[in-house]
């Protein structure tokens, strides 16, 4: 049987194939390495016991080159409709905008905004801030929420706990408040942009409830100076309710009054929006009853409005 050249160049002892091995990592060894000759099956066939390294490493050019792509294809996921429309969800509603929603969203404002108002009045001061702060943090992040806000049940603007951290952290002085609000947004932001949510579940539910529960404590102490018309200082919970006492003989008895009744007159008109006149079902009210249901509505819920301006006429015609 006849041999074909291939295979009588098998048998050549001197045959060699060589693999080259790049491994990056041990680009800069010294030390020699070697291998056993693979591919001992084959006969005639020699693996090259020779480990050649060769150094990977990538110049600034090269990875400047990669920096287009990157950005090409990060543009590429975060503008994407789908994408767009869950970071900027006006652009979903707005086109099925009308009449109807119009007229809902200008008495839901109004009645929300008679409720923050009052709320940022008060918050201004537990941050000890002028009252004119209050007011913007008020106003200012509902604009915002128009173009990114996804929920229509929640109202922005200052809280208890975020004007208690930033009283703990300015001590009253403006400026320092706002340089402590653009970086908080700055952080916001930046978790945000780089989905860092699920950190929040790390925070446990006692943790969270522990620390809400110390702040309105904290935060009710700090009120009370301001219901005797005393002047207490102090940061912290001990040193509040030290100088309370030191000082409680000097209180004001008709701003004690008038706190009293507002906080009382406030947790009675709650009670109003529960409050139905005529038959329960809507479509069987007269016309009068549901003008008087509406109005008990309207009256409990813009309440801290109607108290702030009630109380401050008062306040503002005997002093």
């Amino acid at each position: 049987m006849s041999r074909t050249s291939s295979d009588s160049q098998l048998d050549k002892p001197n045959i060699q194939k060589s693999a080259v091995y790049n491994i990056h990592g041990l680009g800069g060894s010294q030390a020699s390495l070697s291998i056993p000759a693979i591919h001992k099956d084959v006969p005639g066939y020699r693996g090259s016991n020779e480990f050649i390294l060769s150094d990977g490493k990538k110049s600034t050019m090269d990875h400047l080159r990669e920096v287009g792509p990157w950005c090409r294809r990060k543009y590429q996921q975060v503008f994407r409709k789908k994408i767009l429309y869950k970071r900027v969800p006006v652009l979903s509603w707005l086109p099925k905008y009308n009449m109807d929603d119009f007229v809902g969203d200008l008495v839901a404002g109004f009645t929300v905004g008679l409720t923050v108002i009052p709320q940022a009045l008060a918050y201004s001061s537990i941050a000890g801030l002028p009252a004119a702060y209050g007011l913007y943090g008020s106003f200012l992040g509902c604009f915002v929420y128009i173009f990114l806000g996804s929920s229509k049940d929640v109202p922005m603007g200052p809280t208890a706990i975020a004007s208690l951290l930033t009283f703990q952290a300015t001590q009253g002085v403006w400026q320092k408040a706002v340089l402590l609000c653009f970086l908080s947004g700055v952080v916001e932001l930046l978790m945000g942009l780089f989905g860092l949510g699920f950190l929040i579940d790390f925070v446990s539910g006692p943790v969270s409830s522990g620390f809400t529960s110390a702040a309105a404590f904290i935060i009710l102490s700090s009120q009370v100076k301001d219901l005797l018309g005393i002047t207490a200082k102090g940061n912290t919970f001990v040193q509040q309710w030290k100088s309370i006492f030191a000082d409680i003989h000097h209180t004001q008895l008709g701003d004690a009054v008038m706190g009293f009744t507002c906080i009382v007159v406030l947790l009675l008109m709650r009670l109003l929006p529960r409050l139905k006149v005529g038959p329960p079902d809507a479509d069987q009210q007269t016309t009068l009853q549901k003008i008087v249901n509406k109005t008990l509505w309207l009256v409990g819920t813009a309440r801290n409005a109607i108290i702030v301006i009630v109380c401050g006429a008062i306040g503002f015609a005997m002093y």
